[in-house]
């Protein structure tokens, strides 16, 4: 769980209740007056279904996927991906990459995909340039890939604001062609009024609220993690070459330590 992103949404969930409900409060009113289906069918159904004509339905798809992305962690860290690698550096000089090929890292739950196809193709005798160029594809259009279901994300935040004004402008339409039907008996007819400009009001702040709370900020995690694994990328690409050379495990170490923060590096005695 990535503790982080779990904080910041419970944070802004509970400062915008607070927020609504000390407004609500200095106004006499409750805050059932914010809650309105049709409004929220409007924005996200509208925004959803625009971004469905705008992108295909792969990337779409793509996309509501990354409504859990910030709530997740790899399981791994970097310093993780290049221990695994100085401790496969052994395994390399003494030709027995294949026996590691079945082996669970000591400091992963789990053989990173990227590793063990690396791996293989090492053990199938591949050459070391074929390997490379093997996967600086698979990352490049891996990124082209998570790229645009990110931008797909971030379109539904841009087009939520505009169907929260179309929602709006239903309201308004609706409130002014009521305004020429006679009140019923015992009815304030300003009271009716304000009461009919609030529902429609309701539905630009539905827009707002989702797209600057939701759908842009997982849009910009997604992007986040499709630059991290960009970094990932270049240390299996350092790693794989160094195995294949059969570099010696100090030295494997030392070469991919470059790629990671002072305070992650991995030290002599790890």
């Amino acid at each position: 769980m990535n503790l982080g992103a779990l904080i910041g949404f419970v944070l802004g969930v509970a400062l915008l209740f607070f927020a609504a409900y000390a407004s609500a409060a200095s106004a006499g009113v409750g805050l059932g007056g914010l809650v309105d289906i049709v409004s929220f069918l409007i924005v996200v159904g509208g925004a959803m279904a625009a971004t469905m004509i705008a992108f295909p339905m792969k990337e779409f798809l793509g996309a509501m996927g990354g409504f859990t992305a910030p709530f997740k962690t790899q399981g791994f860290t970097m310093k993780d991906v290049v221990q695994d690698y100085v401790n496969l550096a052994e395994y390399a000089r003494k030709g027995e990459l294949a026996k590691a090929l079945e082996e669970t890292p000591e400091h992963m739950p789990f053989r990173l995909s990227s590793i063990k196809r690396g791996m293989q193709m090492i053990v199938d005798g591949m050459s070391k340039d074929d390997i490379r160029e093997i996967m600086e594809n698979i990352e490049q259009y891996r990124a082209i890939r998570e790229i645009k279901n990110a931008n797909a994300m971030a379109k539904i935040g841009e087009y939520a604001p505009s169907f929260g004004m179309i929602g709006t402008l239903f309201g308004l339409i609706f409130m002014l062609g009521g305004m020429a039907v006679p009140p019923a008996p015992g009815e304030d007819p300003v009271a009716k009024l304000t009461s009919s400009m609030a529902v429609a009001l309701v539905t630009t702040l539905y827009g707002a609220m989702f797209a600057f709370f939701i759908f842009m900020p997982f849009s910009d995690y997604m992007k986040y993690i499709n630059e991290e694994k960009k970094v990932e990328s270049a240390i299996h690409l350092e790693g794989l070459s160094l195995l294949f050379d059969k570099t010696h495990p100090m030295l494997v170490r030392e070469k991919l330590n470059a790629f990671l923060a002072s305070q992650d590096r991995l030290k002599d005695e790890e």
